[in-house]
């Protein structure tokens, strides 16, 4: 034992006490067993080799194996493993007479050729375990050895500052008898970054810089971390002791004094402006709502401004459309008619506020006919009904903020989540069922008309691994009680909306949360998992706290970011905030979504963009289904064809497409052209060059020149013969600017 560990083992002792039995001393170390003590198959030869990376994904734990020797990945079936290890190839992978003769071995300690390498070396746990099980006879464990309960890893949470730049991280074991024993070195550590910190096989985290990181660590089939910071003492750092509007800035700022992270300077007015309406509705004030509140002298009118955004008919088209991406509302899945009623319904409830919770119940166990019970599409695709574990998977993203694939084919190697909890979430879905509607009968293959979702009184899902039927599982591994003819779906929506749920609430806010501030407080924002910590969890558990006792009010979420004066940081960086990425010390820049820029087209040059089959005037934004129309425009700009439940789907980098649209492709140049467009009307009614200026300024960048840019644009109109041909580009020019195509 390193005396690293040997210190762990001190403080765990003084640490835990009473925690688990009472022992003389430190608890046993599985990595180093005495003589002749018998060496357990799950407990210390599987997680061995998984320190050795022997069942790692890149080696025999991929699904087909390497060279015919096959183990589950990172020994999610330990069963499997021991048959293959003893069994296969007719047991020569192990020899009792002769263990140093092994095939795993010599392979292993790379005394005959092998692709991974010595993956074994003398002395180490890996090898020592592995060379005395197989000379105790590759004895199979007792039936009655206790099983695996629970992982401790001591320290917890921590905070370190410079000069200490490392901290050893001990992981016990604790078993069903009530028996503990130290399996550090039969763990598998990973850090979330190590460009912040790394942590070696023994558990030893090294700091490199000021931050902070998740230790993970795997034993057997159990996932912890903990949390540690470092902090590098700078002298010359001063906190700037900015002011805060509410709960959202008091914990977010001390993580930023923690870090030695000062925020930005408060926006601008015209900066707050843009984003709220872009973030919020989707849209860009026109001028006359840009100059009255840039004028206004009201020192709540941003307070003010939010509350009636919040009430404005463009916030339910907005937002419906950010849900209809992720609930796969196209055409081709749900039929045109089902589309355009599933955003109406989506759109209803953000128009009422329903709670939350409600609104997703009533998604999840809707039934009838999806013509006439919008939210019964959720269980339709392209092949009329969905599978019950692409509906499990898919709700667990959505609304758990969970990415469950991984356990589809094994126990996720490096999380909790393992195939009983894939297989017992898709059980809740078996007996969802479907038939044609009679009274929306199939038209055409391009129309298929509407089916009628049921429950059914039979079906189940069987355990591809276990060949048994899979009980309906909550994640996590508890069972409920359902009545045999109950509908599975009302239990698991029960579950999910329940107040004490660890998950729904905090994958809700962190998705609104990653709408406004364009990041997740957890990003990906639909991928909560150890090894992906949250930037602030004290934030995100704060505003999961209020949504719950608040009833699920997501208006009162966004209220509450949106008066946050994190959210109106500017996006103009200082000297020591410049590189962070993370703690939102500075507000995001990102590229606007394909339909809020066309629609900012549309606006600015007040030409509206027509679409197929609907009235003109109608936005992108309220668009139904971006499938059928296949915008060119749209399409380059990211526009998703609403395939998959990650926000991952749509787009938002810079492509050369992009600059090719805004340079002289057809949506621009016609919208410029147009004769009865701004710049046309303005010039029809005989406005002065300064008037129309200040215009076109509060139309495409929603402020007002200023006066090097009217010195410059007057300059150009002077001298150019075409005064229209002039002030076309003049807005050709603001259109293209970082500052009209971003949100910043």
């Amino acid at each position: 034992m390193s005396f690293y560990h040997s210190l762990a083992v001190a403080v765990a002792v003084a640490l835990v006490g009473a925690a688990g039995p009472a022992v003389a001393g430190a608890p046993p170390d599985l990595a180093a067993p005495k003589p002749n003590e018998p060496i357990r198959f799950q407990r210390q030869v599987v997680p061995a080799l998984a320190v050795a990376g022997c069942n790692a994904g890149a080696c025999h734990g991929t699904p087909s194996g390497k060279n015919g020797f096959k183990l589950s990945l990172r020994g999610f079936d330990p069963l499997a493993d021991f048959t293959t290890l003893t069994r296969d190839a007719t047991g020569r992978r192990v020899n009792v007479a002769k263990p140093d003769d092994s095939l795993i071995l010599l392979k292993g300690r790379g005394k005959v050729p092998h692709e991974g390498g010595a993956r074994l070396k003398p002395g180490e746990p890996a090898d020592v375990i592995l060379r005395a099980w197989i000379a105790q006879g590759v004895k199979a464990d007792p039936p009655d050895l206790p099983a695996h309960t629970r992982l401790e890893v001591l320290p917890g949470n921590k905070v370190l500052r410079a000069p200490a730049r490392t901290q050893p991280v001990m992981v016990n074991a604790h078993f069903a008898d009530r028996s503990v024993a130290e399996v550090s070195r039969l763990t598998v550590f990973r850090s979330s970054d190590e460009s912040v910190a790394k942590v070696d096989a023994n558990g030893l985290v090294t700091f490199a810089r000021t931050g902070e990181v998740a230790i993970q660590t795997k034993y057997l089939n159990e996932t912890v971390s903990v949390r540690l910071t470092f902090v590098e003492p700078d002298p010359t750092f001063v906190w700037p002791d900015p002011p805060t509007n509410n709960s959202v800035d008091e914990l977010l700022f001390a993580k930023l004094k923690l870090l030695q992270i000062p925020p930005s300077e408060l926006s601008t007015d015209a900066e707050f402006l843009r984003r709220v309406y872009l973030d919020v509705l989707g849209v860009l004030p026109t001028p006359a709502e840009a100059d009255t509140f840039l004028a206004g002298p009201d020192p709540k009118k941003r307070s003010k401004l939010i509350d009636g955004l919040l009430d404005r008919p463009e916030f339910a088209d907005y937002w419906a459309l950010k849900w209809a991406d992720i609930l796969n509302v196209n055409r081709r899945a749900v039929q045109a008619k089902g589309a355009y009623l599933y955003v109406q319904w989506l759109r209803q409830h953000f128009t009422d506020n329903t709670p939350f919770d409600k609104v997703v119940r009533e998604l999840l166990t809707a039934s009838g006919s999806t013509f006439l019970n919008p939210p019964a599409s959720f269980f339709r695709n392209d092949r009329r009904s969905r599978p019950a574990d692409d509906l499990g998977r898919n709700t667990a993203q959505l609304f758990l903020g969970i990415r469950m694939s991984c356990a589809q084919c094994h126990n996720h190697p490096f999380e909790r989540w393992t195939q009983d909890d894939y297989y017992g979430l898709a059980a809740f879905f078996a007996r969802v069922k479907d038939r044609p509607d009679p009274l929306y009968p199939r038209l055409n293959r391009f129309n298929l008309g509407a089916i009628d979702v049921f429950h059914a009184k039979s079906g189940e899902v069987i355990h591809p691994r276990t060949n048994d039927v899979q009980p309906p599982r909550f994640l996590g591994g508890e069972l409920p009680q359902i009545a045999a003819d109950a509908d599975r779906r009302v239990a698991l929506a029960d579950w999910i909306t329940r107040k004490d749920n660890p998950f729904f609430a905090r994958a809700t806010v962190n998705r609104v949360w990653y709408h406004l501030l364009g990041r997740g407080l957890v990003d990906p924002v639909d991928d909560f998992r150890d090894s992906n910590p949250a930037a602030s969890d004290e934030v995100l558990d704060a505003l999961a706290k209020d949504f719950v006792d608040h009833n699920f009010d997501v208006k009162r979420v966004i209220r509450t970011v949106l008066n946050s004066r994190t959210y109106q940081l500017t996006a103009a960086t200082n000297d020591r905030n410049r590189d962070d990425e993370r703690f939102f010390s500075h507000a995001v820049t990102k590229l606007l979504p394909a339909e809020v820029l066309l629609d900012a087209l549309s606006s600015s040059t007040e030409v509206p963009e027509p679409f197929e089959g609907v009235k003109l005037g109608t936005r992108a934004t309220q668009l139904p289904d971006g499938d059928v129309f296949h915008h060119p425009f749209l399409k380059a700009f990211g526009q998703p064809a609403r395939e998959t439940s990650c926000e991952c789907e749509r787009q938002g980098d810079t492509s050369l497409g992009h600059a090719l649209q805004l340079i002289n492709g057809p949506t621009l140049k016609v919208k410029l052209a147009d004769p009865a467009n701004r710049v046309g009307r303005l010039l029809k009614d005989g406005k002065s060059d300064t008037v129309v200026l200040r215009e076109l300024y509060l139309a495409t960048l929603t402020r007002r020149p200023s006066a090097a840019e009217e010195a410059a644009v007057l300059k150009h109109l002077a001298a150019t013969v075409n005064k229209r041909q002039a002030w076309e580009d003049v807005q050709w020019a603001l259109i293209n600017t970082k500052e009209f195509l971003f949100r910043h």
